[in-house]
């Protein structure tokens, strides 16, 4: 295992997110330990190389992460289902920021999410890696799932609203169907799915990722237990083929 690619959500305590704290302390422990890479950058050799990312562009991800990431030197991928993104909101930033979870699946109510004008100074900034995540943030397994709308559109939006490549999607929920496998890997160089395992390189066609959120301690996803674990999963994730 050469390459750990780690998940996160919101920059607030719960079990979807870490504390900013907790987050300020993990993400210098992954400077000082880890080389922390882009997807489909060079890995460095004979060392666990770490990836970070980002679902769902929470506000929290540019008011909190966003400095954090400048402060500590760190690349991250932001995942992002573009057809929830609004151009502006006239919603205060404390509100902004303490939007629960269930923003995504009201689009009336996203006022939480990152806008239109906060993802192009994220993706702007040479820092954030911007990954298509859905159109839509829906599930791919369902068979009512449009999926050329759901995997291509976002593609085609992200590089007409923010000007950047996007070759990397991100499965909402982690769910797809062999058709959107297939369809997803015609259109991009990297597919992520979540799987709690490790990762040989970046020429693997479905890319594991392991949950960071709500961590115990900074170098919790390092210990050598869980480690050990993400071995193991990989290789009977490759035996049965998942």
């Amino acid at each position: 295992m050469n390459l750990l690619v780690l998940m996160y959500h919101r920059a607030q305590a719960g079990p979807h997110g870490n504390d900013p704290a907790l987050l300020e302390a993990h993400f210098a422990h992954v400077a000082r330990h880890y080389p922390c890479v882009r997807p489909g950058q060079p890995l460095a050799s004979g060392r666990l190389n770490v990836c970070l990312s980002f679902d769902d562009a929470y506000f929290d991800f540019h008011r909190v992460v966003f400095p954090l990431l400048e402060k500590y030197s760190l690349p991250a991928m932001l995942a992002v289902a573009p057809g929830l993104c609004s151009e502006a909101t006239g919603v205060a930033p404390e509100i902004r920021l303490v939007q629960p979870d269930l923003g995504l699946q009201t689009p009336e109510c996203t006022y939480g999410l990152c806008t239109w004008p906060e993802l192009r100074e994220l993706a702007g900034s040479g820092r954030v890696t911007i990954a298509a995540h859905g159109l839509n943030h829906v599930r791919l397994d369902d068979p009512a799932a449009d999926l050329e709308q759901e995997i291509v559109g976002p593609q085609r939006l992200l590089a007409e609203r923010l000007g950047v490549t996007v070759e990397n999607f991100v499965f909402p929920y982690g769910r797809f169907s062999s058709r959107a496998l297939a369809l997803t890997r015609r259109h991009y160089r990297h597919a992520f799915r979540i799987g709690q395992a490790g990762n040989r390189d970046w020429s693997q066609p479905l890319l594991y990722r392991v949950s960071a959120d709500n961590l115990a301690d900074a170098a919790a996803p390092f210990a050598v237990t869980r480690l050990q674990a993400y071995r193991i999963r990989a290789w009977w994730n490759r035996l049965r083929r998942k």
